[in-house]
């Protein structure tokens, strides 16, 4: 029984050091930039610099569809805040 027990921890905690370097792992390539974030990551890394504009992107909506960035600030100014709501 206790040698089940201890064979069933060490499988456990191999476990977490496989996903904990896994996860490691990806992150810096991530990082590195040789694997992209998610689909919408259309980023390279050192094209803008401060001042210049912004690129003409689609943006979704929340109903649905699209709206390009280009149509939004012929009107007016647009600000882009980006992060969480919660």
């Amino acid at each position: 029984m206790r040698l089940t027990w201890m064979r069933g921890l060490l499988a456990l905690a191999g476990l977490a050091v496989l996903g904990v370097g896994g996860f490691y792992g990806y992150y810096q390539l991530v990082k590195a930039g040789v694997l992209r974030y998610n689909k919408y990551d259309r980023r390279e890394r050192g094209t803008l610099k401060v001042g210049d504009q912004s690129p003409d992107v689609a943006l979704p909506l929340y109903a649905g569809g699209e709206v390009k960035l280009s149509e939004l600030w012929r009107a007016r100014p647009v600000v882009l805040v980006f992060g969480s709501c919660t």
